[in-house]
């Protein structure tokens, strides 16, 4: 075999400090699903995915931690073919199969710019190249938006609320899928030199705007998991705001405002592949027993059934308001637009209070949508038989 075949087949890896904390997420997200779906085959409707789980996980896991961007491309392409396969329905895997290919076609795009340019897709040679040669960032460009699509950024969203999926595919989705269309967004970030300003705002931009509007659709839910999946965006939203920080940071050279929007945006992203996850298990134990996914036809199951405990035990982190665990990583990206609104940039001082008040009313529609779920759930009189004769999922 020629020593450029075994290079071909090869699989670069490193593990530092950045994509250790993506593990981490990833990690805290697959020991659930796994355990899990063990009990989520018993059920009559239920098709055995182990498989096609196990592929995702591991794609996900290598698209982190490659060296190659051609590699970190190939395995975001396996990651999103499983995650197609894993939709179960129709109309969903048709939707996002193509939105997922036309990710890939512009990754790939940008794959060929950054050969054309640099000569080589290794990111640490790229780094070495674009410290000595001027940076082009719109080589990186189609991959910026490719990954914005995986990550399911506002107005690149179309795939997310999958209403018919498996709960431990939903939770996949939104906790594992997504965190690497986010890694995908700042690998690209940070490949070679600094990157420009505008780039920063850019994703400052788009990360509020995700977050808000997906707030408002979560609020307008009644399907659980249409309901999760847009408060999903919401959280992305926010972890991007704290990454959009960084990279506006290191565009103005500020580290105050780079640690600050990094340490945020990271403490968000653990916090959300914990309750994240809990939400959509529980509620997929919750349909598990009553077979219903509208809150409304919840009203009264928490006072026959145990799930509760499972479920509802994590609305703390979700709530995003203080003192509750959600609200920890938001406030320090609040710190950071303080920071922003004091910079010597114009755009800086004006975005910063800006992106304030936004992220307080994303905050506030946050409580909103718990205390809906909440009250919905567990307050109500019981409209069906299955929640009036609802028990425990199984174990």
């Amino acid at each position: 075999m020629s020593d450029g075949m075994l290079q071909m087949l090869s699989l670069p890896v490193r593990v530092n400090g950045i994509n250790a904390l993506w593990l981490l997420a990833i990690g805290l997200s697959a020991l659930p699903i796994a355990l899990f779906n063990i009990v989520w085959h018993r059920h009559s409707q239920v098709k055995a995915n182990g498989l096609l789980v196990n592929l995702l996980l591991a794609s996900a896991t290598c698209a982190v931690v490659a060296t190659n961007f051609g590699t970190l491309v190939v395995m975001a392409e396996m990651m999103a073919l499983c995650g197609a396969f894993l939709t179960g329905r129709a109309q969903s895997a048709k939707l996002w199969f193509a939105l997922g290919r036309l990710g890939t076609l512009l990754m790939a795009w940008s794959c060929w710019l950054v050969w054309s340019f640099y000569g080589t897709l290794d990111l640490g040679q790229i780094s070495l190249l674009a410290a000595h040669a001027p940076q082009n960032m719109l080589l990186w460009l189609p991959a910026l938006v490719g990954f914005a699509l995986l990550a399911g950024v506002i107005p690149l969203h179309g795939w997310a609320p999958q209403p018919q999926a498996s709960a431990p595919a939903a939770a996949l989705f939104s906790t594992v899928v997504m965190k690497v269309g986010l890694f995908g967004i700042l690998t690209v970030s940070l490949a070679g030199s600094a990157p420009p300003l505008w780039w920063g705002v850019l994703l400052l931009v788009v990360g509020m705007i995700t977050a808000f509007i997906g707030g408002l659709y979560a609020l307008m839910e009644h399907n659980i998991q249409r309901l999760l999946a847009y408060h999903t965006l919401e959280n992305i939203g926010i972890i991007l705001l704290g990454l959009g920080a960084f990279v506006t940071g290191l565009a103005l050279n500020s580290s105050s405002l780079m640690v600050l929007g990094f340490i945020g945006g990271m403490y968000h992203l653990i916090n959300h592949s914990v309750f994240k996850t809990t939400l959509f298990l529980g509620a997929g134990a919750v349909w598990f027993r009553t077979g219903h996914r509208d809150i409304e036809n919840w009203a009264g199951w928490a006072k026959n059934a145990a799930d509760f405990a499972f479920y509802v035990g994590r609305p703390d982190g979700d709530g995003c308001a203080p003192p509750l665990n959600g609200f920890a990583g938001e406030w320090v990206i609040y710190q950071s637009f303080f920071k922003l609104s004091t910079s010597d940039a114009f755009i800086g001082r004006l975005l910063g209070p800006l992106l304030a008040v936004g992220t307080a009313i994303t905050g506030a529609l946050a409580v909103m949508c718990m205390a809906k779920v909440y009250g919905v759930t567990f307050l109500g009189a019981p409209r069906t038989p299955e929640a009036e004769n609802a028990t425990r999922a199984p174990r």
